[in-house]
Formats: C-alpha cells, structure tokens, sequence
C-alpha cells in the first residue's frame, strides 16, 4: 500500500468532515479508489471515517435527541447490507462507474439545483433512508443524502450535526462488521494504522479551526467542483 498518499487523502478528507461535519466518505472515496481496489478503498475510508465521525460526534452528542429521524435511521440501517451485497457481487468496474454518475450528480445537484428541500415526510424518508443505507454500503457515500434529510428540517445546528455523526457512526459500525465478515480488512495493517490516526485528527481539528473562520460554503462548492471532476474520471477514464 502507498500510505504516505493514502495518509495525505484521509488528511483532506478529516479537514473536510471537521470543517462541514459530514463529507469524509465523499473524499476518500473520490481519491482512494484511484491507488487501491475499490473494495479496499471502501473498507480503509469506512475505517477511519467512523474514527473520525466519533470524534465529532463527542462534541454534540448534548444535542442528540433519538425521535429525530429514528424512520430514515432504520431504514438507511437496512440499506447497508444490500450496498454490501452489490460491492462483493458485482464487477468492480461497473462499480466504479455507478460511483461516477453519482459523484457527477451529487456536483451538478450543488452547482444547478438551487432550491432547497422541503421537510421530508415520514413515508417518503424510508425510501430516501434504504437509498443513503445502500450507497453508504456500496461506496461509503450515505453522508450526502443523510445530510440532505437532516437540512431539510427545522432542527438546531447541533441536533443536525448530532444526528449527523449518529447516523453516520451506525452505518460505519454495520459496515466494518459486514466488510470483516467477507475479509476486505485482512490486509489492513492495525500497529500502522493507529500512526495514521494522528494526522487525520489533527486535520480535523484543523477542519474545526477553518469552521469557526470563515463561512463553509466557499470551500463547499470547491469540495463539490472537485468531487465532480473525480466523478468524471471514474466514470470514462479509469
């Protein structure tokens, strides 16, 4: 494995989930695929995203009130295994290239569509939730539609960032479970990776720095040009 540039990806992908409080799967997803298998990648990104996600989630848990969106959480827990099941069956490069349409989507969505969404009923959520539950599953990319849900409340900063990394931390957890079970982590290196916790911290808090100065959505759309541009890659060059 190429850690020193998997150590740099993590970093930028920490920087981003410190500074917006959701976007590290979209990150690593959107580099790591390119230096490792794609069912690495997922697994390493699912890794140290839920380190990360914790470490998050630690500063709001307070705001945290479980009948927020409990519907969406349930059903995006039952989406999980059947990412999982579409990861481990289906051919890698067609894999890659759904996971560039929906990169390319997910930027043409933040740079075209303007409107906000509306409040998401009760029966629309657990269809929107099985789709968060299946990307999340099959691309670690759930965070996008999580965080979509939980905007388009009337909820608090720190309820929507708790719900955030509460939602975020289940499906992480259910993964590793799911991904150790089929043994994508077996090449993973533990003594090494407890190394690579340090600077991915650190570029969290980082993040955190970054959040309390300046507004978040000027990196945003920086974050999503790029997540664009990954996405055109994955889906005719690689």
């Amino acid at each position: 494995m190429n850690w020193p540039l998997i150590i740099a990806i993590l970093s930028c992908a920490g920087f981003v989930q410190g500074m917006t409080g959701f976007g590290f799967g979209l990150v690593s997803m959107s580099l790591l695929p390119a230096i490792l298998g794609l069912k690495q990648a997922a697994a390493i990104g699912t890794f140290y995203g839920l380190l990360v996600i914790i470490g998050t989630f630690i500063r709001h848990y307070r705001d945290y009130n479980w009948r927020l969106g409990i519907p969406f959480l349930i059903s995006s827990c039952i989406g999980v295994p059947v990412g999982v099941y579409f990861l481990e069956n289906l051919n890698e490069g067609l894999l890659l290239k759904v996971l560039g349409v929906v990169m390319v989507y997910f930027a043409v969505r933040e740079f075209v569509f303007k409107k906000r969404l509306e409040s998401i009923s009760t029966p629309t959520s657990i269809p929107f939730g099985l789709f968060s539950g299946c990307l999340s599953g099959a691309f670690n990319l759930g965070g996008i539609p999580t965080a979509t849900y939980a905007y388009a409340h009337p909820w608090t900063r720190g309820q929507i960032m708790a719900f955030l990394q509460t939602m975020l931390i289940l499906s992480c957890t259910l993964r590793l479970f799911l991904y150790g079970k089929i043994g994508y982590l077996k090449e993973f290196s533990w003594s090494f990776g407890a190394i690579v916790a340090v600077p991915l911290f650190a570029s969290m808090f980082f993040g955190n720095y970054v959040m309390s100065r300046i507004h978040p959505r000027h990196m945003r759309k920086g974050i999503f040009a790029f997540i664009g541009l990954a996405g055109l890659y994955y889906l005719f060059l690689h």
